[in-house]
């Protein structure tokens, strides 16, 4: 049988390395870390569940070298304690054949907000902030020789911890205006010492004493790669600069491979580019490591939002890269690489770019997961699945995102399944989302669970609203009601008139709208934003109110600054701080949720009520009373979202 990917899978030289394939999982924040910044053991599950997964080489997230304060984001390579945990990573990879590298870098003068007053000093080249409004300008201190000559020293101690971990080698990150690309820019560079100057190989000093004495304690052996960003600001770094420091680095002769991606991270506009959410095109960022490998014979790793084994090759094959760079496809499924190998690419959970699981995670502290993939950060619990000790019939109502993985899991556990679903496809109400501007990805949710379940042989009854007799009829072992939610409706005076909608009326288009709207954001998730601009491309007036402090509050970073963009562009106005008192027949009374200051919106023709759901659990009670084995899941349980619904999904169907 021919090789369905053969650029993709075929062996390739780096240094003195040969990688199985071209597959990288590239360094990123899983956040699996006690709170002083040393990785855990389900870091190390993580890792491990990759190796196994099939990439040909594994980069852990952002290392800092010498203790900076915040450890919310970074790995932390000045402590002995992380040279075990290279060994644990180490013994984990290469236990299949995957070589692992330690991102190593410095955060300069750019710290993440949260923790910007936490510093105990914010170092730079020069007492210069970034030019940048979007985030905290804090002034550094400025680094004397000396102390530069002391960062340079934390490189080579903390490749010494690399070595005795075993580890395959470093990569140093190179861009996110941090400590390298301060020192490169000429914006935050104004030193006259040998680390200054006032070209771009003058300002090079820093890296390439830094690269002297990494490769110096790598010996020649192990691995040695840089990874770019272009910081998309006209203050730090980009393409055509990295392509002429490649090509001096290159000269040197101690660099083994090139990695080219883009953005800051603390600064929205160019952070939302470093996780591009699903506003951004598949493949729309091949131009930024083909036009590093017009300056560089090295290998050039291309990364962002390559989600699909099709484009992964065809970028190799177009030789506009020469490994691909991953991170959330293998968040959301770490066997990428072996199903693409084995041909069985429609078996990918493919990323859908929502980025609430993987980077919305983080941002809330917790370790990396999935919207869709449950296993993600529990791989030490749930990576594998054993079958079950006696096959049972398992009836689940419900073809929602909860029962589809009940549904799933239990045909896969061995059971016989029969899955109820009133509507005419499965998805839930993932079926709604997929009508709102930008998120027709989320339809791969629904099109990988119907492609499993049929695999799995589960019977599925479309358009058949289950009660309690269908299902007893079919003499179950065990029920699963995945029955959701009905639209849930705040308590606010005048909310049970015609004008008052939900925002599911409003994407099922059964309703009556007229041309000026208010939404009632409630939640602070993409609900309301999504169901506004869907109602501001159909020309009409739209307000969005809510009580938080901004529109999206709850949402993940990089798609709320996209979608804010989208609405602000669109002419929705964004009202926080309002609560809503009264609907009335043309108006609505709000106030202020601060001072209490009352006041009314005149003409209002609609109101949309953005607030989520409530349980529809009367048939999973009336199923209590009648039969011994009873679980309710996903929104029947409790309204939250589609992670969450997954999860109770997978955790109930393996119980039974």
């Amino acid at each position: 049988m021919a090789e369905p990917f053969p650029s993709l899978f075929a062996p390739l030289k780096v240094g003195t390395y040969t990688l199985k394939n071209r597959i990288m999982n590239t360094g990123h924040a899983a956040h699996f870390q006690t709170g002083d910044g040393i990785p855990t053991d389900r870091y190390v599950d993580y890792v491990r569940e990759r190796a196994k997964g099939g990439v040909g080489i594994i980069v852990t997230g952002f290392t800092v070298t010498r203790h900076e304060g915040d450890t919310t984001l970074s790995l932390a390579n000045y402590d002995e304690r992380i040279t075990a945990v290279y060994g644990k990573f180490s013994e984990a990879t290469h236990a299949y054949g995957v070589p692992m590298l330690a991102q190593l870098g410095h955060r300069g003068r750019r710290v993440s907000d949260g923790a910007a007053y936490l510093q105990k000093t914010i170092d730079a080249p020069s007492a210069i902030p970034a030019p940048d409004f979007s985030a905290p300008q804090l002034v550094p201190h400025a680094m004397s020789t000396a102390e530069v000559e002391e960062v340079i020293e934390s490189f080579a101690a903390a490749t010494q911890r690399v070595n005795r971990g075993e580890m395959d080698g470093v990569e140093l990150a190179v861009g996110l205006d941090f400590l390298f690309a301060n020192f490169l820019s000429k914006q935050a560079n104004q030193r006259d010492d040998k680390y200054g100057g006032g070209t771009l190989e003058e300002r090079m000093t820093f890296l390439d004493e830094v690269i002297d004495v990494v490769r110096g304690e790598l010996g020649p052996e192990r691995l040695l790669g840089i990874r770019f960003y272009d910081d998309l600001v006209d203050y730090s770094l980009g393409l055509e600069d990295y392509k002429q420091i490649a090509r001096l680095v290159e000269a040197g002769g101690k660099v083994d491979y090139f990695n080219m991606w883009q953005g800051i991270v603390p600064s929205p506009r160019s952070g939302r580019e470093h996780w591009p959410p699903h506003y951004y095109k598949p493949g729309q960022f091949a131009y930024l490591p083909a036009g590093l490998k017009e300056a560089t014979t090295l290998p050039v790793v291309g990364t962002g939002r390559i989600d699909s084994p099709a484009l992964a090759n065809g970028m190799l094959a177009d030789g506009k890269a020469d490994i691909i760079g991953m991170a959330r496809a293998l968040i959301a499924d770490p066997h990428w690489a072996n199903k693409a190998r084995e041909g069985r690419a429609d078996d990918i959970r493919t990323c859908i770019a929502c980025t609430q699981s993987c980077v919305g995670h983080i941002y809330l502290g917790m370790g990396v997961g999935c919207i869709y993939n449950p296993v993600t950060g529990r791989e030490r619990e749930w990576s594998e699945l054993p079958p079950a000790s006696e096959k049972r019939k398992v009836v689940v109502v419900g073809g929602g995102p909860a029962g589809c993985e009940a549904a799933r899991i239990a045909a896969e556990r061995g059971h016989e399944v029969i899955l109820f679903e009133k509507g005419q496809r499965l998805g839930g109400q993932v079926n709604l989302v997929m009508r709102t501007p930008a998120r027709d990805i989320f339809e791969q949710i629904i099109l990988f669970f119907e492609r499993q379940l049929e695999k799995l042989g589960v019977a599925i009854k479309l358009g058949h609203e289950a009660g309690t007799e269908d299902v007893l009829a079919c003499v179950p072992d065990a029920i699963i009601v995945a029955t959701g939610s009905t639209a849930f409706r705040p308590d606010v005076i005048g909310a049970d008139q015609k004008h008052v909608l939900s925002s599911r009326d409003v994407l099922l288009g059964n309703s009556e709208i007229g041309q000026r709207v208010l939404v009632v954001d409630t939640l602070g998730r993409a609900e309301a934003p999504s169901v506004a601009e869907h109602l501001a491309d159909q020309g009409r007036n739209v307000e969005i109110v809510t009580g938080l402090e901004y529109i999206g509050r709850h949402m993940p970073i990089p798609a709320w600054h996209v979608q804010l963009e989208r609405l602000m562009k669109k002419n929705v106005t964004l009202t926080p701080f309002t609560g809503v008192w009264e609907v009335n027949d043309k108006s609505v009374d709000v106030y202020n949720v601060v001072s209490w200051e009352p006041r009314t919106i005149e003409d209002i023709d609609a109101v949309v009520l953005a607030a989520g759901g409530q349980a529809d659990d009367e048939l999973f009670r009336d199923l209590k009373e009648r039969h011994p084995e009873v679980h309710a899941i996903g929104d029947c349980f409790q309204p939250r979202d589609i992670e969450l619904a997954v999860v109770d999904g997978h955790r109930v169907a393996r119980e039974i």
